[in-house]
């Protein structure tokens, strides 16, 4: 497993390899121990074991290190730890089996505490969702056990909460104000299963061919308003749930020069793809050859002018909170465009679209775009 980070409220920014087999079964353990006629004692110079709440974090496969949306859960639970004194345990398994195992130990030995700590299990990637499903329920055991999915609209039968943010209002947002900076798009998703994949690729090519409508009311090529008539290709790196969020060099520009064939260079990469966005993001600098849409966190890059935001690390610390508080997690949660938890910002990196968005995005119009993006999404969870 890798990382992990083993917090107490004595010592909190060190690592303990040696400690490991015992959080890893949450502290439970032995008093004393004999061998013959010997009793030993435990060490009464030694620390004892920490009491402190306990949050455990399981990512997809090596999710850690995509400096992008896990790496935000992994920053938001740490600073959570940091500010109430918790443990943290989180894991980046190498393989999902592995990631499932890694549930099955954890599970089992929740339900089968019999101390007074505190624990929470955050289950971070939708890989899993068959597993937490038809296993939530064994945590009914344990009233100090507590679950928390990400990333899910349909909340659990038995115990758990879940927390979902819709990114189709900021996509939809990102998608009308793409206009502005390119007009040859290409929208790259790791699959066409993932449903959080499916919702962001949908909200973008909603707000896309939204603003190219309003083009073509003029018919001119582009509105006055500075956005251009463009075109939009949609193409994908993987085809099943868990693919296409991790991809090689090559392979990344093999897939370009293949999107090339499907609608010429594009002037706009938007990489709907986890942590392969950074590979898309990395080639741009080394290529030149296009610019990208951040999405999940701002990208700090010549090369990408506005991002699609998911806050994962500020809801991940408000339900901490929640789940340390008197009330509870609610049963679900989902925080949208409209909550905040989810944003588009605009970051032009030269002067020349410094300018664009002066001129033709003045805080008016960026409100008008940002409401309707809110009431699309609005409407799309009420159907």
């Amino acid at each position: 497993m890798r990382p992990h980070t083993l917090r107490t409220g004595i010592m909190k920014k060190k690592t303990y390899l040696w400690m490991l087999a015992v959080i890893f079964i949450y502290g439970l353990g032995v008093s004393c121990s004999t061998e013959g006629d010997v009793v030993y004692l435990p060490d009464p110079e030694e620390q004892k074991a920490s009491t402190a709440p306990l949050v455990t974090v399981v990512y997809d496969a090596d999710g850690v290190g995509d400096q992008s949306y896990n790496d935000l859960i992994y920053r938001g639970v740490e600073e959570t730890a940091d500010r109430y004194g918790l443990r943290t345990l989180q894991l980046s398994p190498q393989t999902n089996a592995e990631g499932l195992a890694t549930l099955e130990r954890l599970f089992q030995q929740m339900s089968t505490a019999n101390d007074t700590i505190r624990r929470l299990c955050i289950v971070a990637s939708p890989v899993y969702d068959e597993f937490v499903r038809k296993n939530s329920h064994r945590l009914e055991s344990n009233q100090r056990a507590a679950l928390l999915y990400l990333e899910t609209d349909t909340p659990l039968e038995s115990k758990g909460s879940t927390l979902y943010l819709p990114y189709y209002g900021a996509m939809y947002e990102a998608g009308n104000i793409a206009p502005l900076f390119a007009s040859k798009v290409t929208l790259l998703g790791a699959n066409p299963v993932n449903e959080s994949v499916a919702e962001a690729i949908n909200g973008f090519t909603a707000g896309f061919n939204d603003r190219q409508a309003t083009i073509a009311a003029t018919g001119k090529e582009e509105d006055g308003e500075g956005f251009k008539k463009g075109v939009l290709t949609t193409e994908y790196i993987g085809k099943e749930a868990s693919e296409g969020f991790a991809i090689d060099d090559e392979t990344a520009l093999l897939l370009i020069d293949y999107c090339a064939l499907q609608n010429q260079y594009a002037d706009l990469l938007v990489p709907v793809c986890g942590g392969a966005a950074n590979t898309f993001a990395r080639l741009a600098e080394i290529t030149t050859a296009y610019s990208f849409l951040g999405v999940d966190c701002e990208q700090n890059s010549v090369y990408s002018h506005f991002s699609a935001v998911k806050h994962i690390d500020r809801a991940v610390a408000m339900c901490i909170g929640q789940w340390l508080s008197a009330d509870g997690m609610p049963k679900h949660q989902s925080l949208g465009l409209g909550s905040g938890y989810t944003e588009v910002v605009l970051h032009p990196q030269n002067s020349v679209f410094k300018s664009l968005v002066q001129r033709y995005l003045p805080d008016a119009v960026r409100t008008d775009i940002h409401q309707q993006a809110i009431k699309k999404e609005s409407d799309l969870s009420e159907k």
